[in-house]
């Protein structure tokens, strides 16, 4: 059997993987007939769409670039809400009490609580972890003993694809 050329190949030639689009795959793979070319054409295709995907096409969860969010609450608030298409992942949070008196509280997630808050006067702690948050499970503090008031929580964040 003689090889013959690929006619998908031949649409493409001259093209790199990152400046290929979408448009462009379906152009070119719209011509694939049944001839003795069928083969080839289909395997470059199938190739093509993987390497495409691999550079152009995200993973879930992957940050997405200049959408970092540093919010900040004082006592008990909500710390972060995304809104109904957004989903923020928790890079930190920081909670320092600026009073005299410890202070006790805990952190939510949908008003469920998931970490213990406990800050000597004058202290800092910081949380890093692997936290997201999106409509219907906004991150908030709430501070359950102390003064609300000494207690400022930062929180940095970034959007990711979902």
């Amino acid at each position: 059997m003689i090889a013959m050329p690929s006619q998908f190949q031949q649409l493409l030639q001259g093209q790199s993987i990152g400046s290929i689009t979408p448009q462009q795959i379906l152009a070119a793979g719209q011509p694939v007939f049944l001839d003795i070319r069928t083969n080839a054409d289909i395997s470059a295709i199938n190739k093509l769409i993987e390497s495409y995907g691999r550079i152009h096409a995200p993973t879930y969860g992957q940050p997405i670039p200049l959408s970092g969010l540093v919010t900040t609450a004082v006592g008990s608030d909500d710390l972060l809400s995304p809104d109904s298409t957004e989903v923020r992942k928790v890079l930190s949070i920081n909670v320092t009490n600026d009073g005299a008196a410890p202070i006790t509280g805990w952190v939510t997630i949908g008003g469920v609580p998931f970490a213990d808050i406990f800050v000597g006067p004058g202290s800092a702690i910081v949380a890093i972890g692997d936290l997201y948050s999106s409509k219907g499970l906004p991150l908030a503090v709430q501070v359950t003993d102390g003064v609300p008031g000494d207690l400022t929580t930062d929180c940095a964040s970034i959007l990711v694809i979902q």
